[in-house]
């Protein structure tokens, strides 16, 4: 069997800065640190945590002091003045790239745009952008037959969920511009999701089986596994090495591993070592 993995695998930036800003202030020895939800969406990392003294709350309620951590999808802007009225430390997590679509919905609601999402509204990345949105003329919309549920309105201003696909978000766009009047739109898909759907679609169309290793919650590894099933290859949708039938993919030829923003290297390095005979990083 031949077993490729692509060139770049491994937490992107953000996660990998929100799981240090954590650790550091475990190394403080402070005892009282909480997580508003989880830190990312990787049940492995948030166990880790868990053990070294962490609580994941749902509220501030649960907390009457100490320091909490958002989540790297971005947070209610009313949970941080919440936080800071009751005298909490609150430390905010949030990815660049979302505060990015953060900082332009603010700039087109303030010029009368209506905005549009393109992502899922259930996404805590999405629902932390509209908190963050000082306005109500906004629609998240997921496939190009919502469009017909956005107002008829003179400007449009869009930008995308971070970890949307490239193929969609373009669809959409194109459809949206056929009949408006203004229409600004902002690319604002994390280019280390983007290279890595691109990576994983062209590694899927050369192997048998897929395996994709992340946690269920994961959006963008939700969208990696789409990506393998649309280019025929198996899929193996995975969160641990437990959760892989190995004699089942050992029957094949050749085999593929990759992994979202939220899987960790050694992962993927753990699940290589039980399928390796060649390893071929294209």
């Amino acid at each position: 069997m031949k077993v490729y993995i692509p060139r770049k695998i491994g937490f992107c930036f953000g996660v990998r800065h929100a799981i240090e800003m954590v650790k550091d202030e475990l190394k403080k020895g402070n005892r009282e640190i909480y997580c508003l939800g989880d830190l990312i969406h990787n049940p492995q990392v948030m166990k880790e945590l868990s053990e070294k003294g962490v609580k994941v709350i749902l509220s501030l309620s649960q907390v009457k002091r100490g320091t909490v951590f958002t989540r790297a999808h971005g947070i209610d802007r009313e949970f941080l003045e919440e936080g800071r009225r009751r005298g909490l430390k609150i430390v905010e997590t949030t990815c660049p790239y979302v505060m990015r679509v953060q900082r332009i919905t603010r700039e087109l609601a303030t010029r009368s745009y209506h905005i549009v999402i393109v992502g899922s509204a259930e996404h805590p990345e999405v629902k932390a952008v509209i908190s963050n949105t000082p306005t109500k003329k906004l629609s998240v919309i997921k496939e190009e037959k919502e469009i017909e549920r956005i107002p008829r309105v003179e400007k449009i201003g869009v930008v995308a969920q971070t970890t949307e696909s490239l193929d969609n978000f373009k669809n959409i766009v194109k459809n949206l511009i056929k009949d408006r009047l203004e229409i600004r739109v902002f690319n604002t898909l994390c280019k280390v999701v983007i290279d890595r759907q691109e990576e994983t679609k062209q590694l899927a169309e050369k192997v048998e089986a897929m395996v994709v290793v992340g946690g269920s919650q994961s959006s963008n590894t939700q969208k990696l596994a789409e990506i393998c099933r649309s280019s025929r290859a198996k899929t193996y949708l995975v969160e641990k090495l437990e959760d892989i039938n190995f004699n089942e993919i050992k029957k094949l030829k050749s085999a593929g591993i990759t992994g979202g923003t939220s899987t960790s290297e050694a992962i993927i390095k753990d699940i290589k070592k039980r399928l390796l005979n060649h390893e071929i990083r294209f």
